[in-house]
């Protein structure tokens, strides 16, 4: 995951990241997680976007680190 802003910023009403990921196909794809204002969007692809509230990016940032802990109890 990478900041997709050229100059650093204090504000986080223009923070935008874009996360490589694949598709079913294994295709090369990107998810961009943009903040803006109180909320945080998600653009998937094709280009469908997801809308956050605060608390349902924590929930979303807390399944995703069970997801990851429950892959990373797999590969051992």
């Amino acid at each position: 995951m990478w900041p997709t802003e050229d100059t650093p910023t204090t504000s986080t009403e223009n923070l935008r990241w874009q996360i490589d990921c694949v598709n079913e196909a294994g295709r090369p794809r990107s998810v961009s997680v943009l903040v803006m204002g109180d909320r945080v969007a998600m653009v998937l692809p094709p280009g469908v976007t997801i809308v956050l509230t605060p608390d349902e990016a924590r929930d979303f940032s807390d399944f995703l680190t069970r997801s990851v802990s429950l892959f990373g109890a797999q590969d051992h």
